[in-house]
């Protein structure tokens, strides 16, 4: 089906040549100008690699001026690796610097400096009508193929502009640069809907080319080549292949609230904060929406991405004390993205939060007003924790608890840490557990007669991350257990317990998924 697709296209194209030499306004000599040898040097295939290195699927791209290779987002659906080959024949391993699903644009890191690189052109100026050339590898096996057409039509789909083309491409031309006549990057090779003839459609340029400086296109692209993908580029069904979907993530409606936790198992930005995807569906452009996170245990920061917005929406401080709020009406429906993030100091911020997205609109708090509110709210806090601040708990008790910011910090290892009270009697033996689903749990015993040592600490003796400390106490008097965690400003609910004698510990390693 694929041969007989291609024969009508290459006698198009020799039927058309001698129109398109007759056009005063665009000459055939424009094209010309593009050194194809030079432009086939700077174009690469793309390999998708599976956990044991095995070749999943290829695709191709191309080195831009900033010395990234950029090639569209769904050539590394599922994988796990990645690796480029050069016009040459030589091989590169390569990783993910930015993605934008939704725009199914990413951007690759290799070793060294290309040799040749392609300049970026404005989509923009490009005219229906206007003469494209794409260079590819058509299924894989075809490298530098040249083909020529025509920009057929320009179109918005979910937020983005595609060029609808009419040059041929095939599978494996997934990520090819479309050059305008002066041999610049104007498009990304897209998608293709195989049941028409040159219906062909590349990602305008204008609004990718600076995806490397989007901080959430960078967080995007820390969990692409990983076991645990955050988003699912997989291609529509039917007759439509390749066209990436935003990610099935989890949903929040208008006027929801939902509660969820950040934790030591969940996705790391390059500064050492944790953050969580969610989307949303907006009502549309006539109505503005407010969504508010909130945490009593970590600084938010909210953050909002869209197909339809140039830039992400980012805010730390514009709701009550700390929390962050976006109040405005979107562009479309979307879906947008909502990404649940907190602030890079102190790092690896942990605990609860609350979201929620509801009608109307509400006041936003903008620079020094906003951050002196965070502060106000922080140091009477602190003042309320510091002053309240007293725990105890007793053999058979069961007490609930939280770690928060406002609780002593140990500068030794950069963890939270809460000491609760407890009356020991000499000679008497004891368990105490200690359980959260937002930290690794760790404790220690101190007091009268304990010196240290390991004998009065532990970390996953309870199985799951839990701790389990069996102990006996040393003398008669008042001891503290310490409620501490293993992870780095960890933060989040817990549960302690205290029961009389000993219980059996677990050899178990600390295996936790993201949640």
């Amino acid at each position: 089906m694929r041969g007989r697709t291609l024969t009508p296209f290459v006698a198009l194209a020799l039927i058309a040549s001698p129109l398109t030499s007759q056009k005063p306004t665009r000459p055939a000599s424009a094209l010309a100008a593009i050194d194809i040898p030079v432009v086939r040097k700077a174009v690469v295939t793309i390999q998708a690699l599976d956990a044991s290195g095995r070749l999943m699927a290829s695709g191709t791209g191309f080195f831009v001026t900033e010395g990234y290779v950029v090639t569209a987002a769904h050539v590394l659906e599922d994988a796990a690796g990645c690796r480029i080959e050069l016009s040459d024949g030589q091989q590169q391993r390569c990783s993910v610097t930015a993605v934008d699903t939704a725009k199914d644009v990413v951007m690759l890191t290799v070793s060294g400096r290309p040799s040749t690189t392609l300049r970026w052109g404005s989509s923009e100026s490009m005219k229906d009508g206007d003469e494209v050339t794409v260079i590819s590898n058509p299924l894989g096996q075809l490298p530098g193929t040249v083909s020529r057409g025509i920009i057929s039509a320009s179109r918005v789909v979910n937020g983005t502009k595609l060029l609808q083309i009419s040059a041929a491409i095939s599978h494996g031309s997934s990520g090819a640069p479309v050059l305008n006549a002066r041999g610049q990057v104007i498009g990304i090779v897209r998608s293709t809907i195989e049941a028409g003839q040159s219906l062909n459609f590349a990602t305008a340029t204008d609004a990718i080319r600076n995806l490397n400086n989007d901080q959430v296109a960078v967080a995007e692209g820390q969990a692409l080549l990983t076991p645990k993908n955050i988003v699912n580029t997989a291609g529509a069904a039917g007759s439509r292949t390749s066209m990436s979907n935003i990610a099935n993530l989890p949903q929040v409606a208008i006027d929801q609230m939902i509660s969820g936790s950040l934790t030591g198992s969940d996705s790391l930005y390059p500064d050492n904060s944790y953050f969580k995807f969610y989307q949303f569906t907006a009502p549309g452009p006539r109505d503005t929406v407010t969504i508010d996170l909130s945490s009593d245990d970590f600084d938010p920061v909210l953050i909002i991405r869209g197909a339809d917005l140039d830039n992400s929406i980012i805010n730390d401080d514009g709701g009550q004390g700390c929390s962050a709020r976006v109040s405005r009406a979107f562009p479309s429906t979307g879906p947008y993205r909502i990404l649940v993030n907190t602030t890079s100091s102190p790092e690896r911020q942990t605990g609860r939060f609350s979201l929620s997205i509801t009608r109307g609109a509400k006041p936003v708090q903008e620079g020094s007003a906003a951050s002196a509110d965070c502060q106000s709210a922080s140091s009477s806090s602190s003042a309320s924790g510091a002053s309240t601040a007293s725990h105890s708990i007793e053999v058979g008790q069961t007490q609930q608890g939280t770690l928060t910011r406002n609780d002593v910090l140990l500068t030794s290892d950069s963890t939270y840490a809460q000491p609760w009270t407890i009356q020991g009697r000499a000679g008497t033996t004891i368990t105490i557990d200690l359980e959260s689903d937002a930290f690794d749990s760790y404790l220690f015993l101190r007091g009268p007669g304990i010196s240290g040592g390991r004998d009065f600490q532990d970390d996953d003796s309870g199985g799951n991350c839990h701790a389990r400390l069996t102990a006996t106490f040393p003398q008669t008097g008042e001891y503290e257990i310490v409620v501490n965690t293993a992870d780095h400003y960890a933060t989040g609910a817990f549960s302690l317990s205290v029961t009389s004698g000993s219980k059996p510990k677990s050899v178990a390693r600390c295996t936790r998924n993201s949640q």
